[in-house]
């Protein structure tokens, strides 16, 4: 009876371990979700870094007749005026992922989204540098070797450079307080937390951006116009969920070491 009393003790703790677990996606994803759709009457100034470039570009192609048949898209496709809009579009995009996590931040902690002065540049810059250095070191194989990189490797590159995903954030956010050492090797279960949480609405959002297309070839001009429209606000949404997935997973890391102190967006130095 004794043996039998222990066992169950000692299963307890690993049952309390899965709920705890289970209740932080739960919530997680709930907030993800909330955050993704909201901002577009939140925040809708950061969502239309996005929707107006994009809708932008469609406008070009329409005029370009990139929808009046197959043959037609795959010519107005490689059109220097529809790829213009498009540099635009795709730098629109990175902003808003970037824009749309800063917002989130400064609306919990304080702050202005677009108040770059109170970025941690150092943490940004250093940051970006390792996180895209050693991501793309295994580049380098095929030069030097004249084989192509072990998958292997490829696979250690990129887990090796992910922690340096959330030392981005922590400059982007102003968080100075974070030690550095705990970016780097705390944040696992967070970064696993983004990669669970960012495909979630990214995913079958691009598959319908792309159906929007095939939709649109041959289609009535009113229904060809309709469709574009939703497709920008389809791009917004895909944008916004990233944004959404990134704070979520760091505000969790961040509330998860238990940081005192502002983030430094009212200007105290952290």
């Amino acid at each position: 009876m004794s043996q039998s009393t222990s066992g169950r003790s000692a299963d307890m703790p690993s049952a309390a371990r899965a709920s705890t677990i289970l209740r932080t996606i739960l919530s997680a994803l709930g907030d993800y979700l909330t955050r993704s759709v909201s901002l577009f009457w939140i925040a809708p100034a950061v969502v239309a870094l996005i929707v107006v470039p994009e809708f932008a570009q469609h406008v070009a192609e329409i005029r370009l007749g990139m929808f009046d048949s197959a043959a037609a898209a795959k010519i107005a496709g490689g059109d220097p005026l529809r790829w213009a809009f498009g540099y635009v579009k795709i730098a629109g995009l990175v902003l808003t992922f970037i824009a749309s996590a800063r917002f989130w931040w400064c609306r919990t902690y304080g702050g202005r989204w677009y108040d770059v002065r109170r970025l941690a540049w150092l943490r940004l810059i250093v940051g970006f540098v390792l996180f895209m250095a050693i991501g793309s070191v295994t580049e380098l194989v095929e030069p030097l070797t004249g084989q192509k990189a072990p998958l292997a490797l490829i696979i250690v590159a990129t887990l090796l450079s992910l922690p340096y995903l959330f030392v981005m954030l922590a400059g982007l956010f102003g968080d100075r307080t974070t030690p550095m050492k705990a970016l780097v090797t705390k944040s696992w279960p967070w970064l696993l937390l983004v990669a669970l949480l960012a495909p979630l609405l990214f995913a079958p959002l691009s598959w319908l951006h792309g159906m929007n297309h095939r939709w649109a070839l041959g289609a009535p001009d009113a229904a060809v116009w309709a469709l574009m429209i939703f497709d920008s606000f389809v791009v917004g949404l895909m944008a916004s969920s990233i944004g959404a997935a990134l704070f979520v997973a760091y505000d969790r890391f961040f509330k998860s070491n238990e940081t005192k102190g502002e983030t430094g967006d009212d200007g105290t130095k952290i």
